[in-house]
């Protein structure tokens, strides 16, 4: 496809997933096994907390604590005394095992963010995640803090996690599969990151059973001394696509020990004209 077509990874995507799905019902394996080998971890579910009044994040977080989850991403990018606030009401409670990461998604400078780092009290451990929307602003803030630090919108191709290993740039990436092109782009990064001793979250924008399936089976693969969490990406949107193996239990998921991906895709009208775009897109 690359040889086709520049670019365009969210096109090639559900192609290079299908392609892996066909592949582990051909041979009779999981994805996961034909990816390097499943773990034998159950995969932590990351809350995803809204940016808004600080009592408020605060008590989303202990729902979704009291649901079984120890991953939580906090939604921050406003006033830096307000975002400090937020932090700090959010990771009140924090239990010992539980992981924070604090998601700017780009809407910082370098300038907020110092300001906002300033007022947090001491001692509040946490990841901040893609603070900044650019390159030289991101790797400006981290050699100015001593709070790791992880890209995502950043972390698009192999190129780029390269240059944040030659530079230092963070601690680790939050990979998100359309946009790196599916799971044999996926599968190489996680090397990268594993070889240079990065954490890694896996996740996608948003997707059907179809990409959390995908998802899974590649986040199956991460040894845990390197795996912080997976992004629930079915509660984004409300097709359904395919009928799935994959429960969530306790704030946890598992891929399916079933060939390929463990689903069934549903040939409804919705579903044909979603790959009916897809297929023009890569064409």
């Amino acid at each position: 496809m690359d040889a086709a077509l520049v670019g365009h990874e969210h096109a090639k995507t559900p192609l290079d997933i299908t392609c892996w799905d066909i592949f582990g019902k051909s041979v009779g394996m999981p994805v996961c096994d034909l990816l390097g080998g499943r773990t034998n971890r159950a995969l932590p579910i990351i809350s995803s907390i809204y940016m808004g009044d600080p009592d408020d994040m605060r008590k989303r977080v202990a729902e979704h604590r009291a649901m079984g989850y120890l991953g939580h991403s906090v939604k921050i990018g406003g006033d830096p005394a307000d975002d400090a606030a937020r932090i700090a009401a959010s990771l009140a409670d924090k239990r010992p095992g539980e992981f924070f990461l604090v998601d700017a998604n780009g809407g910082m400078t370098v300038e907020t963010a110092l300001r906002m780092l300033r007022l947090l009290p001491n001692g509040l451990d946490f990841v901040l995640e893609a603070p900044c929307a650019t390159w030289r602003e991101c790797v400006s803030l981290r050699r100015r803090t001593d709070v790791p630090i992880i890209f995502d919108e950043l972390a698009i191709n192999d190129a780029a996690i390269i240059q944040m290993i030659a530079d230092g740039a963070v601690e680790g990436i939050g990979l998100k599969v359309s946009k790196n092109g599916g799971l044999t782009k996926g599968r190489r990064a996680r090397d990268f990151c594993i070889a240079a001793g990065m954490t890694i979250s896996v996740q996608d924008t948003v997707g059907t059973d179809i990409s959390f399936a995908g998802v899974v089976h590649l986040v199956q693969t991460v040894p845990e001394k390197y795996l912080r969490c997976i992004l629930e990406v079915r509660d984004l949107v409300t097709v359904k696509a395919a009928d799935s193996e994959l429960r969530v239990v306790n704030g946890r998921v598992t891929a399916s020990d079933s060939p390929g991906l463990g689903i069934t895709p549903l040939a409804h009208s919705t579903v044909l004209h979603e790959r009916r775009q897809a297929i023009a897109l890569a064409a």
